[in-house]
């Protein structure tokens, strides 16, 4: 994620409200101490977002990878009836909200009999996805995170 793109989300993430592109790097300069402060108190002047919706999504979508509480797998699993449902199982269990999904069973090097599906999951975070992880390998799901 880019600099800028970054520090917008810290902001929007922290304080609930867009910044304009000069504002949200001072403020993030300030919030990660990258500005002596020499014992003073410190003001950021920040100016109202006119920031596009799909610039804000596009964001936020970005800052949710960033901070682990969105992420896609490919699980490889096999082509029958009720597999998908097996995995969803596990999912579910584990609490991760599955958001999208892409099956595919003619690319990725799937052998015939298996299938290959990307599922994108929002999740509480790092910990969250370590433990959904973990329930995929011990109920045998070979995966790939997708980056």
């Amino acid at each position: 994620m880019k600099k800028k793109s970054r520090a917008r989300f810290c902001s929007f993430s922290k304080k609930k409200n867009a910044r304009r592109g000069a504002g949200a790097a001072a403020t993030a300069a300030v919030l990660n101490r990258k500005v002596p402060n020499h014992g003073r108190s410190w003001g950021v002047l920040v100016s109202a977002g006119n920031i596009d919706v799909s610039l804000l999504s596009l964001i936020i979508e970005r800052g949710l990878v960033k901070d682990g509480r969105l992420v896609r797998l490919r699980i490889h699993l096999p082509d029958h009836p009720g597999a998908l449902q097996r995995l969803s199982a596990v999912i579910a269990d584990r609490k991760a909200n599955i958001v999208e999904t892409m099956y595919d069973r003619a690319y990725y090097g799937v052998v015939l009999g298996d299938t290959v599906i990307d599922i994108t999951m929002e999740t509480r975070g790092p910990e969250h996805v370590a433990d959904l992880t973990a329930a995929l390998e011990a109920a045998g799901y070979p995966f790939d995170r997708v980056q």
